[in-house]
Order: C-alpha cells, then sequence, then structure tokens
C-alpha cells in the first residue's frame, strides 16, 4: 500500500454524501505551495450548529488553513452527533497527516542530515588518531597541524549536531500529529466498518509512521555518534594544548576551544542563535514535495514496532477527541 491508497473513490463519496478530502491532495498542497493564494471571498457568518462547524472545517481544509480545520472539525465531534462522528473524523485524520507535513518542512531532511552527522563522526574519529600519533611522537609541528585540524572537524561537529537536533525535534512533533492522524482513521473505521477509504488511508499512515521511526532511529544514531567523538577529541585537544609550547601555539582566540567544551548543547539562554525555536518554513518545489512523498512509501509487508505506544486518539467514542 502506498500513498496513493490514500486517494477517495468518487462514487463512495456520493455515497456517503460528505465532503472529503483526499491525503495525497492535502500533503502535495502543503509541500509544493509556499504561501498559497488567498481566495477573495465574501465573510460567511460564524458557524452555529453541529452541521455548520463541520462544513466549515472540511472547507478550511480544503483552503489548507489546518490549525482552523482542526478546531471547527473537533467542534462538530464535540456535539457527538452520530451522523457527524465518522465523516468528522476522518477530515481530522487528513488535517493531523497535513501538520506532520508542515512540521517536515520546518526542519531539514533526516538522510542527509544523518548522513552529514556520520561524516563528521567520522572525521572526527580521523582527527583523533592524528592527535594521537603527533603526541606520540612529541612533533611541535605535528602537534600544531593536528590542533588546527582539530579545531575545524570540531566546527562542523557542532554544525552537525545543530541540525541533526533540528531534524529530530521537527520529526518528533510528525510523528505526534501522524500518530493522531492514525487514531482517527481507525476510529472512523470503528465507527463505519463499511469504510474503505478510512482503514486504507490508517493503513498508509502506519506505513509512513514506520518510515518516520526509522529516519529517527537513524537520526539519534548519528547524534550519539557525534556526540562521543566530540568529547573524545575535545579531550585530544586539550592535550596537544598543553603540549605545544607558548611561542608555537597556533594563532586564534585563547579560550576558543573552551568556550566550544562549555557548551556542548548550543548557546546559553539570552545568546543569538541561528533559528527560532520554531524553526523557519522551507520552500519546496512540487519535484522535491513527489520525492518526500516517494520517501514515505514503503513495502507491503512492513508494520510499525512502536514499542507499546498507543495513537493519541482515544477510543471512546462518547468523548470529544481532544
Amino acid at each position: 500500500m502506498t500513498v496513493n491508497a490514500l486517494t477517495t473513490s468518487a462514487t463512495s463519496a456520493r455515497k456517503r454524501r460528505r465532503p472529503r478530502e483526499t491525503l495525497l491532495v492535502v500533503a502535495l498542497t502543503a509541500l509544493a505551495a509556499a504561501e498559497p493564494t488567498p481566495v477573495p471571498t465574501a465573510e460567511p457568518a460564524p458557524p452555529a450548529t453541529p452541521r455548520e462547524f463541520y462544513n466549515t472545517g472540511t472547507q478550511k481544509l480544503r483552503e489548507h488553513k489546518l490549525r482552523e480545520a482542526e478546531a471547527f472539525l473537533e467542534s462538530a465531534l464535540a456535539s457527538q452527533i452520530d451522523g457527524l462522528q465518522p465523516p468528522a473524523l476522518y477530515n481530522l485524520g487528513h488535517v493531523r497527516f497535513g501538520q506532520g507535513v508542515e512540521e517536515l518542512k520546518k526542519g531539514p531532511a533526516a538522510g542527509p542530515t544523518a548522513s552529514r552527522g556520520r561524516q563528521a563522526a567520522k572525521a572526527a574519529d580521523e582527527a583523533i588518531q592524528a592527535a594521537g600519533a603527533a603526541l606520540a611522537d612529541n612533533d611541535v609541528q605535528k602537534m600544531v597541524a593536528a590542533y588546527m585540524h582539530g579545531r575545524g572537524v570540531r566546527k562542523e561537529l557542532r554544525a552537525a549536531t545543530k541540525a541533526v537536533q533540528q531534524a529530530l525535534g521537527t520529526h518528533r512533533a510528525a510523528l505526534g500529529r501522524w500518530q493522531r492522524a492514525e487514531g482517527d482513521f481507525k476510529s472512523t473505521v470503528e465507527l463505519a466498518r463499511s469504510d474503505a477509504d478510512a482503514e486504507a488511508n490508517a493503513d498508509t499512515v502506519d506505513r509512513c509512521i514506520a518510515k518516520l521511526v526509522d529516519s529517527l532511529r537513524d537520526l539519534q544514531q548519528a547524534a550519539m555518534a557525534m556526540g562521543d567523538k566530540n568529547l573524545e577529541l575535545g579531550e585530544k585537544m586539550k592535550q596537544l594544548k598543553g603540549r605545544i609550547p607558548a611561542e608555537d601555539a597556533p594563532p586564534g582566540g585563547a579560550g576558543d576551544d573552551d568556550e566550544e567544551e562549555d557548551q556542548p548543547q548550543g548557546p546559553e539562554p539570552g545568546q543569538k542563535d541561528g533559528h527560532t525555536k520554531e524553526g523557519e518554513e522551507m520552500t519546496i518545489s512540487p519535484e522535491q514535495a513527489g520525492w518526500l512523498l516517494e520517501g514515505f512509501k514503503l513495502d507491503n509487508e512492513r508494520r510499525l514496532p512502536m514499542g507499546g505506544t498507543e495513537p493519541a486518539e482515544p477510543r471512546d467514542h462518547n468523548r470529544p477527541t481532544w
């Protein structure tokens, strides 16, 4: 099952007589349009009934106003009207999947970022070996060269670590949204057993989550490798610094390396950082959008190793889902 399985049949939609969105359309719209062009319309009256909340939420979903769509659909769901429960949950599944896609846009892609981290860890390992050899030879020129090389490697380690941490943050946020989307689709199936679209969407989101979990694991392994090598390289550089005579000391501020070790997790509060906590939305082309969706396709036999984690949606259909 791939993302294509999320396309809703027009015939089945007419039978249900309820407006629904396809997950593929929502995802591609989110990725390909950095700034959607607003369509000027007359200001409608605010919704007052559960059905109006549902219809307004569905319209906001079509306009890709996901936060507003979520609020209106949740209000419709809170009414506990049996006829509105399945379609509201179904569209909430699309909303939350789209929110997960938006989270992924705020940070770097997992694959290249994890690869950068592994390369930085490998470079650090080589710098550690070079430093050890220079110390063993007790050659001043070799020690200076190893120290300068270590500085450059540690700079890349810090940059790669920052990128990995940013990717971890956005992927974790996306995972939370996609788990809720999976819960929405599964709850729809529980209320409407014949809803094949919701069942197919739940299966596809499950596979997307599995791919996301793999990416998170890859990023975490890269972060751990870099952290270990950074500490080891820091110790070697301290040894080099202590053995290099003052007259042969390399150029640069005397406290540069100490400052790096004082801030292994990033700048102190109040210091300027290059990114806000929320991250910055990236402009993604339609080609990149297709690449991202293709990257989340899995083989038909793959299942998510959740480790006991349950979907965020409650299973009690007599309660709202927030």
